[in-house]
């Protein structure tokens, strides 16, 4: 027996740390921050184009479509953070790290698609058709974006590493994407019951938080206190109070945004309960 002379610490590697930190909220729940933040950009840029538009005049159709679109971009830096907080979870080898490098690149080029245009479009073309065109195109990615982002887990973003055998990605197996596997009848029930929260609950933000906004958002941006003084900072923020007012009411309406899909889920679970009880019952 040699034990004594084997090298424990290259015979053995850690390949997950266990480290409890918020970082957790970003790495296993990125997906409900995209659904929420990237639908909220884009229901709430629709409904605000004097934020982006010249003084009383309505934006270009061009310079709107790629706004919203913008949706993408917030869903890829989601994304994006996601993927290096799992970095500070997983030792940072090759044999560890290089499905997440991978992932970080392309979305990095995810990022650039639905992002990029904007630039184009606000700062040298928002008038011609084609800056139009660019923006209708910008705006299907971010959809399609979204949508995938929303959908599909971060292990198997770009390739499935979960439901191979290899050691390789281990770390993603055991700790970032393992979902437990549903039976058939029990994954119907999980769809339709997700598809209903979130097609009432789009439906429902969208006409009494989103479009109600309209009109105060309309009315405060650019307007200025006038003839106000403090002893310390004179005029220099009182005169501003309506943008931070309007900036408080756009970060309480993103929290709404958030409890009505609480709210659905509760209504919806609640409905479907019984007939999952009475469907089990009559199956056994």
């Amino acid at each position: 027996m040699k034990f004594d002379k084997i090298e424990w610490n290259k015979a053995f590697f850690k390949t997950y740390y266990e480290r409890r930190s918020f970082l957790h909220l970003l790495v296993n729940f990125n997906r409900i921050w995209v659904l929420h933040i990237s639908m909220y950009w884009f229901y709430t840029a629709y409904n605000s184009p004097t934020v982006y538009a010249p003084a009383d005049t309505r934006p270009n159709a061009a310079i709107q479509w790629s706004v919203v679109a913008l949706g993408g971009g917030v869903a890829s830096l989601i994304m994006l953070a996601a993927t290096l907080a799992e970095f500070s979870y997983v030792p940072t080898t090759w044999n560890n790290t290089s499905h997440l490098m991978r992932r970080f690149v392309i979305l990095l080029i995810v990022l650039a698609a639905t992002a990029g245009p904007t630039v184009y479009i606000a700062i040298f073309d928002q008038t011609s058709t084609v800056a139009k065109i660019l923006g209708i195109v910008q705006f299907a990615v971010s959809v399609a974006v979204v949508a995938f982002f929303s959908i599909v887990p971060s292990g198997r973003l770009f390739g499935d590493r979960v439901a191979g055998k290899s050691r390789k990605y281990l770390a993603s197996q055991t700790f970032t994407a393992s979902y437990p596997k549903l039976e058939m009848r029990a994954r119907i029930a999980s769809f339709g019951l997700w598809i209903l929260v979130f097609g009432c609950k789009l439906t429902e933000s969208y006409f009494f938080l989103t479009l109600s906004f309209e009109n105060p958002i309309r009315v405060m941006v650019g307007m200025k206190v006038q003839n106000c003084s403090d002893k310390i900072f004179g005029d220099a923020l009182c005169r501003h109070q309506p943008a931070f007012a309007l900036a408080m009411m756009y970060c309480m309406d993103l929290v709404l945004f958030f409890l009505d899909t609480f709210l659905w889920f509760v209504i919806w679970n609640t409905g479907e309960s019984p007939f999952s009880f009475f469907s089990s019952s009559s199956s056994s």
